[in-house]
């Protein structure tokens, strides 16, 4: 026996979470970068607006990016145990060993 376990829901959870914060950074981010800094008045203060802006966007855009990436690595993660969960099991069966019964 193994030591060696995944717990498929907790992925999944984590995998969720990730999903739904790369969407919910999209929209700021869109916003973001529509604002423009001339609104602002002061041509100061429109050019540090701009830049935060453009920072901010920057910011967002690179927290999805991670954040589907992250979700997509979990799914590769959870589907290579799964696929050596059934390796190991079928390996068993053919052994003999496929019984259920612990020794």
């Amino acid at each position: 026996m193994s030591d060696l376990t995944a717990d498929y829901e907790v992925l999944n959870r984590v995998r969720h979470n990730l999903d739904h914060i790369a969407e919910l950074m999209k929209k700021p981010g869109r916003e973001m970068e529509e604002v423009s800094g001339t609104s602002m008045g002061v041509p100061e203060l429109a050019r540090s607006m701009d830049d935060f802006g453009d920072e901010w966007s920057y910011g967002i855009k690179q927290l999805t990016k991670f954040s589907e990436k992250a979700s997509k690595a979990l799914l590769t993660v959870k589907e290579s145990f799964e696929k050596l969960d059934d390796e190991l099991a079928e390996a068993n069966r053919k052994q003999g060993k496929g019984s259920g019964k612990k020794p």
